[in-house]
């Protein structure tokens, strides 16, 4: 964004010097007030204290709000008044020119919000109060690739890896809706309506041998955020879901990148049942009816949530792996295993995400996909 033009910021034998300097007399390269080229200094103090003071605070308003975009300042101004707004004082607001403010709402609108120009401004006649395009997360728009449809946002995660600037850390890939999306061992995810569907790509320096606390750490994360934005319990079960009482509501899909057996990347697959759930047995949603703005607002506490608690796995420790047992509802239930309809006992898992289980007395550790539980 370029900068207004300040006279003392500015090169060239006609360039004037900072309004603090101390002279006796200044020559302006325009007409003052009183029509002639010079003025005593005290006018022209006042003057360009004004002028400094007003670039000033313009100038504050731009590094305040560099990470808001100018769709998310337009939108929080109309859903603010009842009255229309004008472009004038979204300028203001936003240190931006009217154009600006001109262009952005075009872009609102062909994005499906309902903004008219009135005579003194724009209103916002019908909302998208469900909408989860990266303007409506604040600061945190750059974090978000949006698709209105895609095939899988796991598949699209994969171009996102390619792409990542240096520096980056985290980017969620989200869509409203995916026509392929994918669970584990390529069984597909159905993405309903009312369902929240994300990838997110996370950047790692984890060995892989401890790769799945980051899934740990995800599981953990969401459990707390449904059960904070719902008042119902939800539980972690083994090896990459998150359940209610009364069936599942979420589950997670990895993928990692790595080179000499450290971890570079890992792209989290997320598909939530937030209001709706498939026509599948031992299913169940978040809520029992839609309420607007909760998939926007689940997940930006989710990423909160989860920079929270994957600082646990840093650390050759075993706190989360006590975490997400505490979190289970499997521990010490028996269960049959789903190829041999061996009866065993789930004790929890370890710090490296494996499943302890105990048979006759005897426990073991069985490593994330060698091994699947028949789930009541």
């Amino acid at each position: 964004m370029a900068l207004p033009f300040i006279p003392w910021l500015q090169p060239g034998p006609n360039a004037i010097r900072h309004p603090l300097s101390v002279v006796p007399r200044l020559r302006a390269p325009f007409p003052c007030g009183n029509g002639s080229a010079a003025t005593p200094i005290g006018r022209r103090m006042n003057f360009y204290g004004l002028t400094f003071a007003f670039y000033f605070v313009n100038l504050l308003k731009i590094m305040v709000n560099k990470n808001l975009s100018t769709k998310y300042f337009i939108l929080q101004a109309l859903r603010k008044s009842s009255t229309p707004v004008s472009g004038e004082s979204i300028a203001q607001e936003c240190g931006l020119s009217r154009t600006a403010v001109w262009k952005a709402v075009q872009a609102l609108v062909s994005s499906g919000y309902g903004i008219e120009s009135v005579a003194n401004g724009y209103v916002l006649q019908k909302d998208l109060t469900d909408s989860i395009c990266p303007w409506e997360f604040g600061a945190k728009e750059n974090l978000f690739c949006y698709y209105g449809t895609t095939d899988s946002t796991m598949v699209q995660a994969r171009k996102v890896v390619q792409e990542i600037q240096s520096g980056e850390k985290l980017k969620i890939v989200i869509a409203d809706k995916q026509t392929k999306g994918v669970g584990q061992k390529g069984r597909s995810w159905k993405t309903t309506k009312g369902s929240l569907a994300f990838t997110l790509v996370t950047k790692s320096d984890l060995p892989i041998l401890y790769s799945r606390r980051t899934v740990m750490a995800c599981q953990i994360a969401l459990v707390n955020v449904l059960r904070k934005n719902s008042g119902r319990n939800f539980f972690v079960r083994w090896p990459n879901d998150v359940w209610s009482e009364e069936g599942k509501v979420c589950g997670v899909l990895d993928e990692l990148y790595s080179s000499g057996g450290i971890c570079s990347w890992q792209n989290l697959g997320v598909g939530i049942n937030v209001s709706s759930r498939p026509s599948i047995q031992k299913t169940d949603s978040v809520f029992k009816k839609a309420e607007p703005g909760i998939r926007r607002k689940i997940i930006g506490d989710f990423i909160t949530e989860f920079e929270l608690v994957k600082k646990e796995i840093a650390s050759d420790t075993e706190n989360i792996a006590l975490h997400w047992n505490s979190l289970c509802m499997d521990r010490k239930k028996e269960f049959y295993a789903k190829d041999s309809g061996v009866k065993m006992k789930f004790i929890g898992i370890d710090s490296y995400g494996s499943a302890i289980v105990e048979k006759d007395s005897v426990c073991r550790a069985i490593p994330f996909g060698t091994f699947s539980f028949e789930k009541n």
